[in-house]
């Protein structure tokens, strides 16, 4: 984003091109609000994540009629609204309103409402709430992002539920979701506060796919943690492991795991860890989850 005079005119051709490619991806022209979401979700990092705007309509706010088709649409279609998004000022009260004078110009066709009646766009200032059960987190790496739900809080910290594979934009891509890591970690929710890690949706359904209150992994060596390790609950009861789990896991065990657990650390941490994840991955080939 810059701060170099506008061309609304210019602007206003980019983002048709925008509600095109919307339009080919879900079958039909946009409705106000998908088009404002698929801008929302491709927002460079500058502004607040996804970025959210209100939208006056006759006087009252705008609410959608419809569920949005948006998670049907592939990662180009954002892409092609990064790109338009690239000349705007990286200020949300100037972006809602080039976007108003965009819309008003008339050139973006719109499925619910005639563009003329829209009289402005003004940006949501959401404080950053304490994550919930069921959130899903956008935990950005040096290629995009890697999707965690929080699964829930306890004297061990935040557990969050990990997904493989990146996402550019950090929507939950179904193919990510698809794909969940055996065992949760616990972290601390100081990046959440913060903004540098975002809701970006809710889903219960997914806490099935986790133990409801992870365990933490102890490596053997004690007289309590036995041959191959043990794991404790959130209420102090040990549990002792074969061999097969403390490998899984990824304990010493003996020398049979490969000694790289890691279960609690701070966000920090755990975001570089994913980084590197994520940059041995790009080694081996391409991890994005394109569509749904």
């Amino acid at each position: 984003m810059n701060n170099a005079p506008l061309d609304v005119d210019h602007l206003a051709d980019r983002f048709a091109d925008v509600a095109e490619s919307i339009a080919e991806g879900v079958g039909g022209t946009p409705t106000l609000g998908e088009f404002l979401e698929v801008v929302g979700w491709s927002v460079p990092s500058d502004l607040p994540y996804p970025f959210e705007v209100a939208a006056t309509v006759n006087g009252r706010r705008y609410v959608p009629a419809d569920a949005s088709r948006v998670p049907e649409l592939a990662d180009d279609v954002f892409a092609d609204a990064r790109s338009a998004l690239a000349d705007l000022p990286a200020d949300p009260d100037a972006v809602a309103e080039v976007l108003t004078l965009v819309l008003a110009a008339g050139r973006v066709p719109l499925a619910d409402l005639d563009p003329a009646r829209l009289r402005r766009l003004t940006p949501v200032t959401k404080r950053a709430a304490r994550p919930k059960p069921g959130d899903l987190l956008a935990i950005p790496v040096s290629d995009g992002y890697r999707v965690a739900v929080v699964i829930t809080r306890n004297r061990f910290g935040t557990a969050l539920g990990l997904f493989d594979g990146v996402t550019s934009d950090g929507r939950a891509h179904a193919r990510v979701l698809a794909a969940p890591r055996r065992f949760p970690v616990y972290t601390e929710e100081s990046l959440v506060k913060s903004g540098r890690w975002r809701v970006v949706g809710h889903d219960e359904g997914l806490l099935a796919l986790f133990p409801d209150s992870p365990e933490v992994y102890h490596e053997p060596g004690s007289p309590v943690t036995g041959e191959f390790g043990a794991a404790e609950s959130a209420d102090g009861r040990l549990r002792l492991v074969d061999r097969d789990e403390a490998v899984a896991a990824g304990l010493s065990a003996g020398g049979l795991g490969a000694g790289t657990y890691r279960q609690t650390m701070p966000g920090a941490r755990l975001q570089t860890v994913l980084t590197d994840e994520s940059a041995l991955t790009d080694e081996s080939g391409p991890t994005d989850e394109s569509g749904s």
